[in-house]
């Protein structure tokens, strides 16, 4: 068995796909099914990717823990957007020992709220963990990027 498993992690050396390159796509893969689940409105789904006593800090607003933001925010949102289409890219995963990270990437985001369109993005920054080999959100920082001014001001 020891053999098989430095077998294993040689291969994997030689191969370019250490503990580091695995985390890292393991980490972009969770972001594409968060931005499955968010696009199709799966509350369940996203309360499986956020560890329960999340912080999210969104603008100057605060929710602490998932119960706060799925029954405060990110519920009654989801539930008022329409052709919603979100999601994360130039993701930047920097580890933190073996069971964290923190992930740095830009998001955009589009729906239609009644005769509201939205056509927005910005940057994000998101602590994970690693419990019971699965990733979660630890907590999430978002800053929308500025509209474009008007009138040369």
């Amino acid at each position: 068995m020891k053999r098989f498993l430095l077998f294993t992690i040689l291969l994997g050396a030689l191969a370019g796909f250490g503990p580091a390159q695995n985390r890292e796509a393991d980490i972009k893969d969770f972001f594409k099914a968060y931005d499955a689940a968010f696009n199709a409105r799966d509350l369940a789904k996203l309360a499986t990717m956020y560890h329960a006593d999340v912080t999210i800090f969104e603008g100057a607003g605060i929710n602490r823990g998932w119960v706060d933001y799925r029954d405060n925010h990110l519920g009654p949102e989801l539930r008022s957007f329409q052709d919603l289409e979100f999601a994360h890219s130039n993701i930047v995963v920097h580890a933190l020992g073996d069971s964290g990270a923190y992930v740095t990437a830009d998001y955009s985001i589009k729906y239609k709220t009644g005769e509201r369109s939205v056509d927005s993005g910005g940057i994000a920054t998101h602590i994970l963990v690693r419990e019971q080999g699965a990733w979660r959100i630890r907590h999430s920082h978002t800053a929308a990027r500025r509209a474009p001014q008007r009138g040369g001001q």
